[in-house]
């Protein structure tokens, strides 16, 4: 009688109530209490909640268990997509626990005038799905009132809450910015509650910090029946990054033609002729000649100070040549910018440029323009200019008159033979979650990546590990064996490699890598990509020919091809790898990846032999956005890509654990993360992100004038 009174209430309120922004709910979604609504996590959000509630398998002992350890993650990772993973555990979190992964699907638009809808699955994918439950849901909001009502239906093996089994709803009262009243029927129980909410302008934009306490019609374990639970909201990139490129307002500078992505420079048909920077009888006492050298001298210096490397400038004409290297911006499309503000800023109006952007002195991407048209769109005037953009372009610098190809050469290595190494330093994770030997276990190092440039192309690398701490399974004193002891990261050497790229114009690069990878194997690799056009499409393939140092009889040689397409409109890629990974295991690799800002959310499928995974993982920077520069000819950085998943194993009973499938063999140091800005340098990404050409400018060129 009192449940039916309750969804009396529920379906009389519906009619004056339309959708909002709800925040997480104890169950792993955005919702009121542990009732779903129909909004989802906003895009270029993420969440983190813990909650106390003890639910599922973890409630059948009361005595035990007088509450849980909760653990939800989730993230906006697309408009109308929200993606959620649960850990739920009793009072101990050294026993076992249960890892689940949640989804929800908004309607974009709405069905009536306020009125949202929104489908949903709990626990969805694996084999031991202990909360499965797929549900549809409508919300309502009226000022400061919120209904929910919703359908479900339980298909989960825990048997013991059975929520969202069925119609279920509830209603939440907006009292200001910082209180929520909420009442609801979660199909097993009737709750009620508050939520307490960070008020506006307290934490920095786009923070948000709240606290929930609930009330619930049940007993739960050991007699109890309030629980509580926090929540951290946090946005994963600046307020213009997320918004997809698509829905950004972007107004075109002037009618032009096409874009140009192909191979080409310059409008001076002399340019081209000539490939002498200068006449052999040029006179530098000549007052134009005098001019345009301190005016080359000062557009170096410039540069200089908005911390580029290696600045080479050749002009012929109104034709300016650039070529400069980029250490110190995290993001190299932040140095680019730098690079463009600079010259768009100090070169004559009606003048052209061509920024080189070099890695150990090989052309990574090209950017050509008119100085007039840059200059107004980096100081906030119109739209992005038509220009040459160019992935992995040959080199524009002319030889200098006089000089024979010999000589260019040489002058060339022994620019490059100073010393200036770049350590990077940063955490390495091996880890379980939500196992049966308990919540969370893990092997943590430190790691430091040394790079040194040895001549154009060619650089030495050396990875070396510090153990910082595991938790007992990673050792043998663990209750279980040390039963993840193989999979800690080992103290040592890891990589000692020698390293050759070569530059093979027309979006051609191959890397060609000799020594010791990954702290066994001994052998040689090979790295060769093709990003024609504007870089929407990428390929690569990757051989290896290892040889275990123990026992040379174990090889690992891969076989890997690869084609990455970028979404222009969406900011978004989809990587898809295959062959015979490290393990010499045949397979294949689906990458989803959403950019925001720095910040990469990924949704991974892959396939071993006889297995298939589903995962979910982020990739952020851990290091600021631009370093301190070098010390002694030290660059020290922290790690501009950081990446972490979770997977689990698909389609069998019991997820059992399963490690090694579908590595691939790639060290720290290669062309996508060593020369190619962790695939963030194409002109299509540089359209999709172009806002953030202008705001790096008035960050880091402007503000620091």
């Amino acid at each position: 009688m009192k449940k039916d009174i309750f969804a009396s209430i529920l379906v009389f309120a519906l009619p004056a109530v339309v959708q909002a922004q709800g925040g997480m709910n104890m169950q792993g979604m955005s919702g009121l209490l542990n009732v779903p609504d129909a909004s989802v996590l906003e895009y270029g959000s993420a969440t983190v909640a813990w909650d106390a509630q003890i639910d599922g398998r973890f409630s059948r002992n009361r005595l035990l268990n007088d509450r849980g350890n909760d653990i939800n993650i989730g993230a906006g990772i697309f408009p109308h997509v929200e993606i959620a993973g649960r850990n739920v555990t009793g009072r101990t979190t050294t026993g076992g626990s249960d890892l689940s992964f949640n989804v929800k699907l908004q309607l974009p638009w709405e069905l009536l005038h306020g009125l949202s809808f929104a489908i949903g699955e709990q626990d969805f994918g694996g084999s031991v799905n202990e909360y499965d439950t797929k549900y549809a849901v409508t919300t309502w909001q009226y000022g400061k009132f919120r209904s929910t009502l919703g359908f479900g239906q339980y298909d989960g093996r825990a048997g013991q809450t059975l929520r969202l089994d069925g119609v279920f709803g509830g209603i939440e009262y907006v009292a200001t910015d910082w209180l929520s009243v909420l009442i609801e029927d979660d199909g097993h129980s009737q709750n009620s509650g508050i939520r307490l909410s960070t008020p506006s302008n307290l934490l920095p934009q786009g923070w948000k910090a709240s606290m929930m306490w609930m009330l619930s019609g049940e007993e739960g374990a050991d007699g109890r029946d309030d629980w509580y639970g926090f929540n951290l909201k946090v946005p994963l990139g600046q307020k213009y990054q997320r918004v997809l490129p698509s829905k950004q307002p972007r107004v075109a500078y002037k009618e032009r033609g096409a874009d140009v992505v192909v191979e080409q420079y310059g409008l001076d048909a002399e340019l081209d002729k000539n490939p002498l920077l200068y006449p052999p009888d040029t006179n530098i006492n000549d007052p134009k000649v005098r001019a345009r050298i301190e005016s080359e001298a000062q557009l170096k210096r410039e540069l200089v100070a908005v911390s580029l490397e290696k600045i080479r400038i050749q002009r012929y004409g109104k034709e300016w040549v650039i070529a400069f290297e980029n250490m110190s911006y995290s993001n190299a499309i932040d140095g680019l910018a730098v690079a463009i503000g600079v010259a768009a800023s100090i070169l004559p109006e009606g003048d052209r440029f061509y920024l080189q952007l070099e890695k150990y002195g090989i052309p990574v991407f090209g950017l050509g323009g008119e100085v007039s048209a840059w200059d107004a769109y980096m100081n906030g005037g119109g739209g992005l200019p038509e220009s040459v953009m160019i992935a992995a372009p040959t080199n524009k610098l002319r030889r200098r008159s006089g000089d024979g190809v010999i000589k260019s050469t040489f002058r060339d290595v022994k620019e490059y033979l100073a010393f200036r190494p770049t350590v990077m330093l940063k955490p390495i994770v091996s880890s379980t979650l939500g196992t049966e030997y308990g919540v969370f276990d893990y092997s943590l190092a430190a790691r430091a990546d040394v790079v040194v440039p040895l001549w154009q192309g060619a650089a030495f690398n050396i990875t070396k590990d510090w153990s910082m701490y595991e938790t007992e399974d990673f050792t043998r004193d663990g209750i279980y064996g040390g039963v993840f002891r193989a999979q800690r990261v080992p103290e040592g050497v890891k990589d000692r490699v020698i390293s050759q790229t070569f530059r093979l114009g027309q979006g051609f690069t191959t890397m060609i890598s000799y020594g010791r990878f990954f702290s066994v194997n001994d052998g040689v690799s090979l790295e060769s990509r093709w990003e024609p056009g504007d870089g929407r499409n990428r390929f690569r393939v990757i051989l290896t020919d290892f040889e275990d140092k123990f026992d040379p009889r174990i090889t690992r040689n891969a076989r890997l091809a690869s084609w990455r397409y970028f979404f222009q409109s969406t900011n978004s890629e989809v990587n898809i790898t295959g062959g015979e990974f490290y393990n010499e295991d045949s397979g294949y690799k689906i990458d989803f990846t959403q950019h925001i800002g720095d910040t990469r959310l990924h949704l991974i499928y892959k396939k071993s032999e006889d297995d298939a995974f589903a995962g979910i993982g982020f990739t952020i920077p851990l290091t600021p956005r631009k370093d301190f520069g070098r010390v002694a000819g030290v660059q020290l950085t922290g790690s501009p890509s950081w990446r972490y998943d979770v997977n689990t194993i698909l389609g069998e009973q019991g997820n059992r654990l399963v490690f090694g499938p579908n590595i691939i063999p790639t060290e720290y140091f290669n062309l996508r993360n060593g020369y190619f800005n962790g695939d963030r340098l194409s002109p299509a990404y540089i359209r999709a992100n172009q806002e953030r050409l202008r705001e790096a400018w008035q960050t880091f060129g402007v503000a620091a004038k």
